[in-house]
């Protein structure tokens, strides 16, 4: 039996479809300062900061056209010699399919798998930065943190993953909402039940502390954008967040800070919240979310 390791370096990007890409840019542009550029496809790749003093990468988020704000993939960066074979081999015990992605300017050679939910998870080396730097701006965060999909069966991605990718389980809210890490970051995926095709909850991208809120919101109000929910702090990962939602598409974002870090990983043991739990998990401080969070 192989025990090579399928873990990845981090989850690199997200690519979804959105009505119209250019307005969605436009938002990601205009109100919290990504820097847009536009693909031959029609789409648009957008990216904030480097992974902490690291060069910018091409992207953290790819808006491709499309009826609806929907998701497309997940992708997973891998370091030099990842062990492709074994994840290949895992993927066909567990009913997964793959296929190859060959090497382009969004990274180097990799696979994709597809569950049986549908989901599509892609892991390659990372791309080269085409960016040094970015003009300093207090709005812009600092780097794609985790992404929240929806699913039709959370318990079986959520094995999926873990047995897939080596994905650590950080948390977990009762069988409907999953947590898991790649490093020592509480949680860079979220898996949760409630929808009939594999679909995008939130983007989240880190930004510097509790004082930037004031900032970016102000800023956003400036132009017309509001907050759909917060400012909060969650129970797992104990983070203050803010979302926010692109109104041309709805893509909701979450600008979150202050995550926790899990480092002595042979004393920890993942909590398990239920469902009944909301007003301790969803947020500490008490206001509910508003229905449309919870779609």
């Amino acid at each position: 039996m192989s025990h090579e390791s399928t873990l990845p370096l981090r989850l690199g990007s997200v690519t979804v479809t959105v009505p119209d890409p250019a307005a969605t840019g436009a938002f990601l542009h205009d109100g919290l300062g990504f820097h847009v550029t536009p693909r031959a496809d029609g789409g648009l790749d957008a990216t904030t900061g480097g992974e902490y003093a690291q060069p910018v990468p091409r992207r953290h988020l790819t808006l491709l056209p499309g009826e609806a704000a929907r998701l497309r993939e997940v992708t997973f960066d891998v370091p030099a010699g990842y062990a492709f074979g074994e994840l290949e081999r895992r993927a066909a015990a567990h009913g997964m399919t793959t296929e190859p992605v060959a090497a382009d300017a969004g990274g180097g050679a990799g696979v994709a798998v597809t569950g049986p939910s549908g989901l599509r998870l892609v892991c390659r080396p990372p791309g080269a930065p085409v960016i040094e730097a970015l003009p300093a701006t207090p709005l812009r965060p600092r780097r794609l943190g985790h992404v929240n999909v929806k699913v039709p069966d959370a318990p079986a991605t959520a094995a999926a993953l873990t047995a897939l990718l080596d994905l650590k389980l950080s948390e977990q809210i009762g069988e409907g909402l999953f947590f898991f890490r790649v490093g020592s970051e509480h949680h860079n995926m979220g898996v949760r039940g409630g929808s009939d095709v594999p679909d995008v909850h939130h983007l989240a991208f880190e930004v510097a502390g509790w004082d930037s809120y004031r900032m970016i919101c102000d800023h956003l109000a400036d132009l017309g954008y509001k907050v759909e929910y917060g400012p909060g702090r969650h129970g797992p990962g104990h983070n203050l967040f803010v979302y926010v939602r692109d109104p041309s598409s709805g893509l909701r974002l979450e600008l979150y800070s202050d995550m926790a870090h899990i480092h002595d990983e042979a004393s920890y043991t993942p909590p398990r919240w239920e469902m009944s739990d909301r007003g301790n998990t969803v947020n500490r401080w008490g206001p509910a979310p508003p229905e449309s969070f919870l779609a």
